[in-house]
């Protein structure tokens, strides 16, 4: 038995419920399917998913201390189990060459939004993305016009992908136990993408730097050619960031040159 007490540093909240672990592998037919785990901790949930017979498994876990546990694991499964140890932030996902990839993680809280957001320069080599997210997060990924949580990351996301929020699960299903509640959400990636990046992701940081603020004061510093674009196109600048559409969004970025 090896010793391992969590470090708070890496967010480290480990899933101990079987019957959430059980569930959350429950969600997909993995059979003979790529999945890339991030964060698997002592490899709980991996095992699960490892019954599941995958074509292959690839685990990227950033604390080295939690190699006896996983290496265990390995033995178990020696064809179809690797294990990458690198931080997630800075992986290289395009190296994962094959089929399309089940991407399934129980997020720290503290990364979980950046790693989100990065994930969607490579949206198109996932099949679907279940995650465990702290439970504001999910909300914010999921937000409709108009609510609270509506956001740059909640048209960001939902450009990319459909969001699904499954299940919420407590704290006290964790060890150690958070202070906020989590929920498991599912990404669905869209398969027609005709937006540039760069040109969205600009607008809404400059659309939502000040989001108490009308549309026309923080666009008041883009040129006058494409204030003059958005104009013509007919949405009111009057209003707040958070009361414009998606798809109005996505419209104001195609006007930008």
């Amino acid at each position: 038995m090896f010793n391992f007490y969590p470090k708070k540093k890496f967010g480290q909240n480990f899933l101990k419920n079987k019957e959430l672990l059980k569930r959350i592998s429950d969600l997909k037919n993995f059979k003979n399917k790529l999945i890339l785990e991030i964060g698997p901790g002592k490899g709980a949930l991996t095992e699960y998913l490892l019954k599941k017979k995958p074509e292959r498994l690839i685990a990227i876990e950033k604390d080295e201390e939690l190699k006896p546990f996983l290496i265990d694991i390995q033995k178990k499964y020696p064809f179809n189990f690797e294990i990458i140890f690198q931080d997630a932030l800075t992986y290289e996902y395009s190296r994962i060459k094959g089929q399309k990839i089940f991407l399934v993680a129980n997020l720290p809280y503290h990364i979980a939004t950046t790693l989100v957001i990065k994930w969607l320069k490579y949206i198109k080599k996932f099949e679907s993305i279940i995650v465990m997210v702290q439970r504001e997060v999910a909300e914010r990924l999921s937000a409709k016009v108009s609510t609270k949580f509506y956001s740059r990351t909640s048209v960001l996301v939902q450009l990319h992908s459909n969001v699904r929020k499954v299940f919420d699960v407590s704290p006290e299903n964790f060890h150690p136990k958070p202070k906020v509640n989590s929920s498991v959400i599912e990404l669905s990636p869209k398969s027609n993408l005709n937006f540039n990046y760069e040109n969205i992701d600009g607008l809404l940081k400059t659309c939502f730097a000040q989001r108490r603020k009308k549309l026309k004061n923080n666009l008041s510093k883009i040129s006058h050619s494409n204030l003059e674009k958005i104009i013509e196109s007919g949405i009111d600048l009057n209003l707040r960031p958070q009361d414009i559409s998606i798809e109005n969004y996505l419209m104001m970025s195609k006007l930008l040159i």
